[in-house]
């Protein structure tokens, strides 16, 4: 029974919808979530909003506070959906390490992309950042665990297509976590 996810890491550039479907997602699974921008430290912060992009090394300890939650998920054995770009393939086969996690990515247009960045109000990461996030983006390999998702339907439908394509692969995600993750 513990061959489905136990985090969900829902990837892709600023504006493909991560913390939205995130949130739906968690709620249809009843699982905590977390979104993985409040585990940047200030200077990252400081640094987007001066549309300065960040580097490996800004990264690098957002990526281990993630890795935190990822781990203390399977140590209390709660699935977790966590926000996170997971832009490097480096990334996201580290954070993949631990097991039991399934990465999501939004594939959602640039243009899209854009437009939402230039409604978006309130957050460091402005349309200006964008194109650095697409540069720095590895494309999703086929040798990967990630399950790809329009980004462009509607939230609802955006779940349901990952859930669709997830009992495909997880038979026993028909039942809730905490019954999947008891044995």
């Amino acid at each position: 029974m513990n061959d489905c996810p136990l985090v969900w890491i829902m990837m892709g550039v600023a504006g493909s919808g991560k913390t939205v479907v995130g949130r739906l997602l968690s709620e249809r699974l009843e699982s905590d979530f977390l979104e993985g921008d409040r585990r940047h430290p200030q200077a990252n912060i400081l640094k987007m909003l001066s549309h300065q992009p960040l580097q490996d090394a800004d990264r690098r300890q957002w990526l281990l506070e993630i890795e935190d939650d990822i781990q203390r998920a399977g140590d209390r054995n709660r699935e977790t959906v966590i926000t996170c770009s997971a832009l490097k393939l480096s990334y996201r086969n580290h954070l993949a390490a631990s097991g039991r996690v399934q990465l999501v990515y939004l594939e959602v247009p640039h243009t899209e992309l854009e437009r939402r960045l230039t409604q978006r109000q309130n957050h460091y990461m402005q349309s200006a950042m964008l194109q650095s996030q697409i540069a720095a983006f590895d494309s999703i390999s086929p040798e990967e665990n990630v399950i790809t998702v329009d980004g462009i339907l509607p939230p609802v439908e955006a779940v349901n297509s990952l859930l669709s394509q997830a009992m495909q692969r997880f038979p026993s995600l028909k039942q809730p976590w905490w019954q999947r993750t008891a044995e």
